[in-house]
């Protein structure tokens, strides 16, 4: 049984009538934008019209790997540039409000490098700079697009494992290395790597209801390189409490794991006609009513860089047809605010409401 095809989760330019329309002004060359997002936007044909970074070297060597044909330190450069028609806003957080002002002066819809921001606070500041200033804003978090996280929300979107009640994900890797920035960085785990898992689950919820609380616990080795904890588990409720709800999510990250050979990436979702699960290259289904079947499907392509590409092409699509960005702003704080709801459940050691996150916030 071929319940899926590629053509249906990898990036596809089909909706896009001229892409060069969309020249890619990228803003941050650091080694994101040149492991993930220009390798992604080579193998897709799409148009990297110029590039710019505070350090000019790493500007220089950019636009030299990727024969890019504008390369600049000055964002007000970049802008000039007409065939610029959308910015990929790769540069940390910190600097991202005082860049969107100096778009807002020549405004371009901005793909921002996921999440949002880092906290809640930021994140609302530059929704609402966005908005003031007339820019479309994006936000990229591209695990959307990796192909088995696409091809499962496809499979999903099918309706063939009936009412979906469990999320499971489960999570092995390692990025305790010394003297890389995420170590120094705080809460790490959750905030910056984590938050693709956090987006993910709520992607794949098929209901409208938000996730309603959290509750959170971490541990840290002795002698590890990172400042914050490198492992979480995290029990996820929707609907009122009580645990009569009809849909809950479990989401487990053990960062810290030096035995690579058991390193994984695993998603479970579990509904009353069967499940789906899947690897990061292969994707099964088991259906009640087939008591003895397994329907495996090997899949093509990686989340580097397919997954990027993924991001943009459908960012430009929605542009092309008038719609709003498939990750909104708005969209993303809900994530956002499930990891900062993580990060006092696991301090806090207590369950923590959506509701007492986003008190006061245009969120709420």
């Amino acid at each position: 049984m071929e319940f899926i095809r590629p053509e249906h989760y990898l990036p596809s330019k089909k909706h896009i009538a001229n892409v060069n329309e969309y020249g890619i002004g990228l803003i941050g060359c650091g080694s994101i934008a040149n492991t993930a997002h220009l390798p992604a936007y080579r193998k897709y044909g799409l148009h990297i019209a110029a590039c710019c970074d505070v350090n000019e070297e790493a500007a220089r060597a950019t636009a030299e790997k990727f024969d890019i044909p504008f390369w600049t330190t000055d964002v007000n450069e970049l802008l000039s540039r007409e065939e610029v028609g959308v910015i990929d806003l790769a540069i940390h957080p910190e600097p991202r409000l005082e860049v969107l002002k100096l778009i807002g002066k020549a405004p371009r819809p901005v793909l921002c490098q996921k999440p949002l921001a880092l906290d809640l606070a930021h994140a609302e500041r530059l929704s609402k700079e966005a908005n003031r200033l007339g820019i479309i804003l994006g936000v990229n978090q591209q695990a959307r697009w990796a192909p088995a996280h696409k091809a499962l929300k496809t499979v999903l979107e099918q309706d063939p494992i009936g009412e979906i009640y469990s999320i499971h994900h489960y999570m092995r890797s390692f990025q305790d290395q010394a003297g890389w920035w995420w170590t120094n960085m705080n809460n790490f785990n959750i905030v910056d790597h984590g938050v693709h898992y956090v987006d993910l689950c709520r992607y794949f919820n098929p209901y409208p209801e938000e996730w309603s609380r959290v509750h959170c616990t971490t541990a840290q080795l002795n002698r590890q390189n990172a400042i914050d904890p490198l492992i979480y588990s995290a029990n996820v409720e929707f609907g009122p409490k009580g645990g009569r709800n009809p849909l809950m999510a479990t989401l487990n990250f053990n960062n810290i794991v030096k035995a690579s050979r058991s390193h994984g990436n695993t998603w479970w979702i579990d509904g009353t006609e069967g499940s789906l699960w899947c690897t990061q290259d292969t994707l099964y289904m088991a259906l009640n009513k087939q008591k003895n079947v397994v329907h495996e499907i090997k899949l093509k392509g990686t989340w580097f860089p397919d997954a990027f590409a993924g991001s943009m092409i459908a960012f430009m699509t929605a542009l092309e047809e008038g719609k709003l960005p498939p990750v909104t702003p708005e969209d993303n704080l809900q994530t956002v605010a499930m990891t900062t709801a993580m990060v006092a459940s696991s301090q806090e050691g207590c369950v923590v409401e959506r509701t007492d996150v986003l008190k006061g916030s245009v969120a709420g």
